[in-house]
């Protein structure tokens, strides 16, 4: 299996799964399918043949950085922990605009947020639970 292939086709489905998710008139509907679907199954699934792929063939583990930058100079260890980001800051994007809708947030006040959530993951979901907290006026959560 080619990784830059797998890694260029990973990359279009999530930014058509974040713009789907944008721009959608009814999120509700499509949030389902974004996360069950994309993040989940087709996501998660790339993710573990991709380590199954690599399993064998790259040297280095999660003990320390050193070792974290070996086992990622495999094609399909740096595939992997590649969609490990996409699969999960895509689940994150589903769980801001489907909680965003039941606090009332205005889904332009999200927008920045999901831009944020796609390219620096926790920065979106931290900025999300101010603003939701801002909105609530409760940080209780």
């Amino acid at each position: 299996m080619n990784s830059s292939l797998l890694f260029t086709i990973a990359n279009a489905l999530a930014v058509f799964a974040w713009l789907v998710l944008i721009i959608s008139p009814n999120q509700n509907k499509v949030i389902p399918y974004l996360r069950v679907l994309v993040a989940g199954l087709f996501l998660g699934g790339l993710y573990i043949i991709s380590l199954a792929l690599g399993f064998g063939n790259a040297e280095g583990n999660f003990g320390s950085l050193e070792s974290v930058r070996s086992l990622f100079q495999n094609d399909e260890f740096l595939l992997a922990g590649w969609v490990h980001y996409l699969a999960f800051d895509l689940f994150i994007g589903t769980w801001e605009a489907e909680d965003g809708w039941k606090q009332q947030i205005h889904r332009l006040i999200l927008l920045p947020i999901h831009l944020l959530t796609f390219y620096f993951g926790p920065v979106g979901l931290v900025l999300y639970f101010l603003v939701r907290g801002f909105k609530t006026k409760n940080f209780n959560f």
